[in-house]
């Protein structure tokens, strides 16, 4: 009997071994078929063997090849689809070995081709425990901050009227302004500190070891720094150490004795500076290291992030950035961490013209700007904070850096968009919820999914949507299949006044279009109306 039992063992092994050489055979000659098709281009009659072939032997190389077959079909969905599912072999693979570059360039190329759209309304948040809160994070908001110290526009401007003049031009008062600070030097009670906190805003230092993490220690000097912050009785917001992950930094490259470093400054702030909110700040790039890097909750304050959108990546014209969403730039940090702590962009710019090509990208620039400002509104509420770095980089940056102009004041164009965004209430002019911080105001603006939303008061829908094609024309709404209005630039919105429609259940369908006028992506969604109720008493 025991005999037999092994003989039928043997067999099915055999037989089955059998089977999934056939299956790779089979595969094989797919593939091969569809690469000759493919080559061809012969797209639609490619696809069904790829597809078969990359099913069958759930092979990476055989899924980006479909993938270019779909794109090459303009089926730009299922080519987006068919690369998440090559990265997440990717994916198994970078867990067992550690390296995870392959995974994110595979994302990032099926991010390039997906479409999304998503439907919010507009409603009014009244702050009510605030305990929950991490020092200086509103309710409900997003803080608007600059660096300008480094735009030749404002060099005209004394020292005293720059952040004044920055205001009045863009006619909003910014919450914070940063500037970079070498560790070692003094805490800047200069008068730039003083004219900050004269223009009712918060100090944003990114103090930076230049000559490595082995100076910094538990002190006089740091000490008698944390003493100056907490002197000025201001909010203050410490970036120490940023862009770590980032092999263009001295203080890169050892996790273990950065984090120590930061845990030593976190703590005498802490001790000595309790208006100090410490921020972690990683670059956005590269992804792989920067856990490594994080110094713990107790420690940190507000996760921040530095992002830029460039016209080609490193400097190459072959290499378009054209399709880069920033919001992926911020996607991974704020999965990680936007359940503990406040999410900022820490520095953020757009290039008005790029070297790489000689060329102006201000619509390029705008639209990515937008992006970015009322992507985070809408879809990433914990992005408490975001500071735009105003500098023509092609100037004044280092050598091999002069490629990318950011600054807001030499293009007019740019400069009006950027002072036409900020103008929602949204974005925060006041730092709230600290020591010296100004009171929250009784209600901010917000966003909520649309969807069984009901709505009773007038309000604005917003429709936040990204497509494979990086100039959106746009995108129009119907509501209850007629025609309500349509909108041609982030943020893609509507009013709707639920005084002027019957109460009960109504259908709003959102219609993007590409560049070429075809739709890309549709989605509808039901609400509720009803009648307007009276506010309730505090």
């Amino acid at each position: 009997m025991k005999k037999i039992y092994l003989s039928i063992i043997i067999l099915a092994l055999f037989g089955f071994s059998f089977l999934t050489e056939e299956v790779k055979a089979n595969s094989w000659v797919d593939y091969n078929k569809g690469i000759q098709l493919l080559e061809k281009r012969n797209y639609a009659k490619a696809i069904p063997y790829l597809k078969r072939a990359a099913t069958e032997s759930n092979n990476a190389s055989y899924y980006r090849k479909l993938a270019q077959a779909y794109e090459a079909n303009k089926q730009y969905q299922k080519a987006s689809d068919t690369l998440y599912t090559e990265a997440k072999l990717h994916y198994k693979i970078g867990m067992k070995t550690g390296d995870m570059n392959t995974y994110h360039a595979v994302i990032a190329m099926a991010e390039r081709l997906n479409s999304e759209l998503e439907l919010y309304a507009e409603e009014q948040v009244r702050p009510k425990n605030t305990k929950s809160l991490a020092k200086y994070e509103p309710a409900a908001g997003m803080y608007i901050g600059a660096f300008i110290d480094g735009d030749e526009l404002l060099d005209k401007y004394k020292r005293e009227e720059k952040y004044k003049e920055f205001n009045k031009q863009t006619g909003k008062n910014h919450a914070t302004y940063f500037r970079y600070l070498k560790y070692g030097d003094d805490f800047p009670t200069d008068d730039w500190a003083m004219n900050v906190k004269k223009n009712g805003a918060a100090i944003h230092l990114a103090l930076e070891p230049k000559n490595g993490l082995g100076e910094v220690k538990d002190n006089q000097y740091l000490r008698e720094f944390a003493r100056a912050a907490a002197a000025m009785e201001m909010p203050i917001f410490l970036r120490f150490a940023g862009e770590m992950n980032g092999n263009w930094v001295p203080w890169h490259g050892n996790p273990s004795k950065y984090k120590e470093a930061f845990r030593t400054v976190s703590r005498v702030m802490k001790q000595e500076a309790e208006n100090v909110a410490m921020v972690w700040s990683p670059g956005s790039e590269p992804r792989d290291t920067i856990n490594e890097y994080y110094p713990g909750d107790a420690y940190v304050d507000w996760v921040g992030t530095s992002i830029y959108n460039v016209r080609f990546f490193n400097n190459d014209v072959k290499k378009s950035a054209e399709h880069d969403n920033p919001l992926e730039s911020l996607d991974f940090l704020y999965k990680e961490y936007a359940n503990r702590k406040p999410i900022m962009v820490s520095e953020y710019g757009a290039t008005t013209y790029s070297k790489a090509g000689n060329m102006d990208t201000t619509n390029f620039a705008i639209n990515k700007m937008k992006m970015l400002y009322h992507g985070a509104m809408l879809k990433y509420p914990r992005v408490k904070s975001v500071q735009w770095f105003s500098v023509n980089a092609i100037k004044n940056a280092r050598p091999g850096r002069k490629l990318n102009n950011y600054s807001l004041m030499e293009n007019k164009k740019l400069f009006s968009a950027y002072s036409a965004l900020i103008k929602h209430d949204y974005y925060l002019t006041d730092v709230v919820n600290g020591p010296f911080a100004k009171a929250q105001k009784p209600a901010t603006p917000t966003v909520v999914a649309l969807e069984k939303k009901v709505i009773r008061q007038p309000t604005t829908i917003y429709a936040w949507t990204k497509i494979y094609d990086p100039n959106i024309s746009k995108v129009v709404f119907k509501l209850n299949g007629k025609s309500f209005g349509e909108s041609r630039s982030y943020p893609f919105s509507v009013k709707i006044n639920p005084n002027n429609l019957k109460s009960g259940k109504q259908k709003l369908q959102a219609l993007v279009y590409d560049s070429k006028g075809k739709v890309a992506i549709k989605k509808s969604v039901t609400f509720q109306t009803g009648k307007e109720q009276k506010p309730a008493k505090d």
